[in-house]
């Protein structure tokens, strides 16, 4: 798992990364809620880009759909990793 150079960005630059990787299949690792020190790792389409939040398409453990909005804050704080 390698970063792809997301993080340590203003939110404008990290916006305009996420503009990018529109439509394209990528792996994201989740820093979740409970415990904070448990990561998951995910692989979905970013399928919309918004003024503070992405939009991400993942199949789930039981093989459903699921959207999730992370916002750039998240990308920001390395709650939310982009894998390369």
């Amino acid at each position: 798992m390698k970063p792809t150079g997301i993080e340590n960005q203003n939110l404008s630059d990290i916006m305009e990364n996420m503009r990018k990787l529109v439509g394209k299949v990528v792996r994201i690792s989740v820093k979740e809620s409970k415990p904070k020190t448990h990561w998951e790792e995910r692989e979905g389409v970013i399928e919309g880009v918004y003024p503070t939040v992405f939009l991400f398409r993942f199949k789930n453990r039981r093989n459903v759909d699921e959207r999730v909005a992370y916002s750039y804050v998240d990308v920001a704080i390395d709650d939310v990793k982009i894998l390369n």
